[in-house]
């Protein structure tokens, strides 16, 4: 049957499907009423243990772990500050697949394989029924206004009240929230037990979904705030060189980054664009303004890698810059990324959590914007929107150009700024796992390492 339909049709009815899928009635019908079925069985909140054993954690994409930089950093932030409070404690990550779950043992957690096709909120029950978590951490990042998917947004956060009911304490890592959120998830909300703690990532996005969903939810910062940077390997030692022989010439050196999903479609011709014009001003500022270029990538997922980009801007940018252009080729952990962050001058990103890894070391950011989510970054450090770019923006004339001009005349006053503001994003980057730890326990953590490294 599928080979008597042509390709478009069947793409043009998975479209259909999937749009039917995200409406308010397919969520009641298909997710919601599920959910209920499977809670219903769970019965009363089970009390907690005074020796918590167990933390599951559900990141935002079960599929591809490892290769998500921004879930690895978060996952071992956060991992990191439950193992000082409880050192004996078991740490589960949620996947959909065996590749995950080898992905998930090779970063030291234990996998639970859960979120398979076709999803069961039953057949998750069992597991958890199983497992039986102290503690859930969900992360939230930037799906959970269903920007991507609702559906995937309403059963992470159904998930997370199933832990709950289980008797676990649950906190859902801060989030952003884009102005445009998908409606069919107000009454996910609106049903949450009160087990689930809801962290917002930024001023912007409280009010945004307070706005919307008429939720207690509390402001944090990014968890991956708390990350250590790692910068003792054999990879960040050799960046590190490449990037003390520019410092040698009397150089600045900047990190620069651009992926595929600055655009919500795929759009390659936009894409294609975008290298040629970020090709032109680098090449124009490096001989101008003594810049040299580290192009880092932060996501190594294969269809929306990073260096799909890069790695045909250093083919433009190679022939006329020579050694001041650096394409890291190595596949680094983000503790590694943070690392190398904290080397340069400044850092021009398209990735929310890059730019999370550079702040975090007190390193100044200009970002290429997408989902509305840098603004409410940047207002934790009062860093001036001048340093934000749309992608639409970029594409247009010598727009681009004129904003590396002013980030390459602004970088050192913002890093000031940023270096002033961070103790304090720390604080609230913390303020993730106290919902889980207790104020008492909060006071006993050894605090995760705020400093410039």
């Amino acid at each position: 049957m599928k080979q008597l339909i042509p390709v478009p049709v069947r793409r043009q009815l998975r479209g259909w499907l999937n749009s039917a899928k995200n409406t308010p009635l397919a969520l009641d019908l298909l997710e919601l009423r599920r959910w209920q079925i499977a809670r219903k069985d769970v019965g009363v909140n089970a009390a907690p243990r005074n020796d918590p054993r167990r933390l599951v954690v559900l990141p935002s994409d079960p599929w591809s772990i490892h290769q998500s930089r921004g879930d690895e950093a978060m996952i071992e932030a956060a991992a990191g500050e439950m193992k000082r409070a409880y050192p004996d404690l078991e740490i589960y990550i949620v996947t959909a697949t065996a590749a995950a779950s080898a992905d998930v043992r090779g970063m030291g957690f234990k996998p639970l394989e859960l979120w398979k096709q076709p999803f069961s909120y039953e057949r998750v029950a069992r597991e958890l029924s199983l497992t039986r978590p102290d503690f859930g951490l969900v992360l939230g990042a930037d799906v959970l206004d269903g920007y991507y998917s609702p559906v995937d947004a309403a059963r992470m956060l159904l998930v997370a009240d199933l832990m709950a009911a289980f008797g676990a304490k649950v906190s859902v890592l801060g989030f952003s929230f884009n102005s445009r959120p998908a409606k069919a998830l107000r009454e996910v909300f609106r049903l949450l037990g009160p087990g689930v703690a809801l962290n917002l990532r930024d001023s912007i996005s409280l009010q945004r979904f307070d706005d919307f969903a008429r939720k207690r939810a509390r402001l944090v910062a990014d968890a991956a705030f708390m990350l250590t940077p790692r910068a003792d390997t054999a990879a960040v030692k050799e960046i590190a060189t490449t990037i003390a022989r520019q410092r040698e010439q009397g150089r600045k050196v900047f990190v620069f980054n651009m992926h595929p999903m600055l655009f919500k479609k795929p759009e390659p011709a936009k894409l294609r664009k975008m290298i040629e014009l970020a090709a032109a001003a680098m090449d124009r500022l490096s001989r101008e303004h003594n810049a040299s270029w580290l192009l880092l990538a932060h996501d190594y997922r294969p269809e929306i890698a990073d260096d799909n980009c890069l790695r045909p801007l250093a083919d433009r940018l190679k022939p006329t810059l020579g050694e001041h252009v650096h394409h890291v080729e190595q596949t680094l952990s983000a503790s590694e990324i943070k690392a190398v962050v904290g080397l340069v001058d400044g850092v021009i990103t398209g990735r929310m959590h890059l730019a999370i890894a550079a702040l975090g070391q007190g390193t100044p950011v200009a970002a290429i914007t997408y989902q509305d989510k840098f603004q409410g970054l940047f207002a934790h450090f009062g860093t001036s929107e001048q340093l934000l770019l749309a992608p639409a923006q970029f594409l247009v004339g010598d727009s681009f150009e004129k904003f590396l001009l002013h980030f390459l005349g602004a970088y050192e006053a913002a890093s000031e700024q940023v270096r002033q503001a961070l103790p304090g994003v720390m604080e609230l980057s913390r303020a993730n796992i106290a919902p889980l730890l207790g104020d008492s326990a909060m006071r006993m953590a050894p605090a995760a390492d705020g400093k410039v490294a």
